[in-house]
């Protein structure tokens, strides 16, 4: 039995031995498993079919087996600029291109969120050729370590640095700077991705990173997933953002232009109080009472939505009876439908007629 090792490495030749064995392995319709390859900076990946059993089962007559991610690998990338590390999900779609180039879905919190989106962005390959999208690559960004959600390493990457910020908050430009000159840059030239199909999704406090990127850097992402928002962060710094925003980006939407963006938010009915509550509901804490979720985050739908501006399209959707947590996965399995959208539907009966 071979241990399984993760890929993990800081030297450009070997992210592009990842990328190289990504784009071959799904060519040939195998599959890049998530921790199942082994490379060190000297030697070339290998892609190992065979794993040891867990540390400890319950179950010790029935020997168990670490669960794979079909199609999919991940590295740990220092930024040479910044020295900070992030981990790196990829999964690359069983099937080609289309001509325009893969659509692609940049998911934070990747520890979390990037095996949810990679497995929902498999299953829509399997329906019905007449409701099936285009093939969607899935990117996550996280931070290195088991653990789902790095709470000091968020508080770093995912806030904007405002005035008065003190470390460890405020370093949401480093992140962006890694994503567009480093990361984007890199594959966009080694994965055939669609620039014009482009996503950004984020739940709370990458929610918040991900209106940053909008506010800041509006040409980086064509579609923005801000899921129940931490609009609130710094007493509402993001707000100030968006004025600027406002101010100075009409040109860029105007009818015609090259610039676009389609902005999506979400809350759960459930984060702040109302009188319409089921009775086995959980209490709505103080904070978010304080912090206003659903408040903020529809008012930012509708003074995008008063802009009328031709490129810029923006909604809000309040899910029902959900909390802050739960409003994550409902919205993820919506923006993997979102960006895998063909531009035109198959009709109900393709496939049952004869030429």
């Amino acid at each position: 039995m071979r241990t399984p090792l993760s890929l993990q490495t800081d030297h450009a030749p070997d992210r592009r031995l990842f990328l190289h064995h990504a784009l071959r392995t799904t060519a040939a319709a195998g599959a890049l498993l998530l921790g199942g390859c082994a490379l060190r900076p000297d030697t070339a990946m290998t892609d190992s079919r065979t794993f040891s059993p867990l540390p400890t089962s319950p179950l010790a007559d029935h020997p168990m087996h670490p669960t794979q991610l079909p199609l999919s690998g991940w590295l740990d990338w220092e930024d040479p600029r910044s020295g900070h590390t992030w981990r790196v999900w990829l999964q690359m779609p069983e099937f080609p291109a289309p001509p325009e180039g893969y659509p692609a879905l940049v998911v934070m919190d990747g520890n979390a969120i990037f095996p949810l989106a990679a497995q929902w962005a498999r299953l829509q390959q399997t329906r019905p050729v007449y409701v099936r999208g285009e093939p969607c690559v899935i990117i996550g960004i996280g931070h290195p370590g088991d653990a789902l959600f790095h709470s000091d390493s968020r508080k770093r990457d995912f806030t904007p640095p405002a005035p008065d910020v003190k470390p460890p908050e405020g370093g949401a430009d480093v992140l962006l700077d890694f994503l567009q000159n480093v990361l984007l840059a890199d594959w966009m030239a080694r994965i055939p991705l669609n620039p014009q199909r482009l996503g950004l999704y984020g739940h709370s406090l990458s929610g918040l990173f991900v209106l940053h990127a909008l506010f800041t850097r509006p040409a980086l992402f064509t579609d923005y997933y801000a899921v129940s928002p931490s609009i609130w962060w710094h007493d509402a710094w993001l707000l100030q953002e968006q004025a600027h925003f406002i101010a100075s980006q009409p040109n860029h939407y105007r009818q015609g232009a090259d610039q676009r963006a389609n902005v999506f938010l979400y809350a759960g009915s459930l984060e702040e109080p109302s009188g319409e509550r089921p009775a086995n509901a959980p209490p709505t804490g103080q904070r978010h009472t304080v912090r206003l979720q659903i408040t903020r985050t529809r008012e930012m739908a509708q003074q995008l939505q008063a802009l009328q501006w031709p490129q810029l399209q923006s909604s809000f959707h309040l899910w029902p009876d959900l909390t802050h947590g739960d409003t994550m996965m409902p919205s993820l399995m919506q923006a993997v439908g979102n960006m895998s959208m063909p531009k035109a539907w198959k009709d109900a009966d393709y496939g049952l007629r004869r030429e």
